[in-house]
């Protein structure tokens, strides 16, 4: 590895300049939706999923920091984020894994591979009840990590005259990163909310969160787009989060 001499630019200010990083347009809350990934009872609740794998092993410990942020960072500020969008009239979509049949068969092959299935109506399905969904809300059903991928998510998005979305949930470096890749091919301009993310390791999130404001997204917090949402004054380019 070199090292840069005493007023010389880094190497990754150096690699900044022949790989740089995307610039998106300013957010338009007109146009904007909040996409909540994955945040059910299978992949956050602290009873089941992962947690409980980790506890039938005897060691809860492993799971502890990812149960934390959850608890302590994500949930609040998901919530949060979805009360502000709704007073905005901002729409809110949840995704969520679960199958369309009770075997299961429809799935994708790495949900297959990974064993993972939800069937149908399965507690493991429900949204966290301290985000759940209201009226207006939508929830897509999905059985592939990437939202787009087997569901009628774009046409709705697209029905709603969404070009923006505001992406939080888990895993940061799974579900969340695979969707949001898409999201940005497909056209969409994304702000993945750092602070309303999470991984079951710290580094995979840090990674995620890097990977994604390099090239497919502007990587935001809970504070900033809350400023937005509140905002009367926001409107149609009302300016980056």
């Amino acid at each position: 590895m070199t090292h840069a001499a005493a007023g010389q630019p880094s190497d990754r200010e150096l690699l900044a300049a022949v790989y740089p990083q995307a610039s998106w347009p300013p957010l338009d809350v007109e146009r904007l939706a909040l996409l909540v990934i994955d945040l059910q009872l299978l992949c956050a609740a602290p009873d089941r999923g992962m947690f409980a794998a980790a506890a039938a092993l005897g060691r809860p410990d492993l799971l502890e920091p990812y149960r934390r942020r959850l608890t302590d960072v994500v949930v609040p500020n998901t919530a949060a984020l979805g009360d502000a969008a709704r007073r905005r009239g901002v729409p809110v979509v949840f995704t969520k894994i679960e199958s369309l049949t009770p075997s299961g068969a429809e799935r994708s092959g790495c949900h297959r591979a990974l064993d993972l299935h939800v069937p149908p109506g399965d507690a493991d399905g429900e949204i966290l009840p301290a985000l759940a969904p209201e009226a207006d809300d939508l929830v897509v059903a999905k059985t592939a990590s990437d939202a787009f991928v087997g569901t009628n998510l774009e046409y709705l998005l697209r029905n709603l005259g969404v070009a923006h979305l505001a992406v939080c949930g888990v895993l940061s470096h799974e579900c969340v990163e695979s969707t949001v890749r898409h999201a940005a091919d497909l056209g969409f301009v994304c702000h993945v909310v750092e602070d309303a993310c999470a991984a079951v390791e710290e580094e995979r999130h840090a990674m995620a969160m890097r990977d994604l404001g390099q090239s497919y997204a502007e990587v935001t917090t809970t504070a900033a787009l809350l400023d937005v949402l509140d905002d009367p004054r926001a409107r149609t380019g009302g300016g980056r989060v």
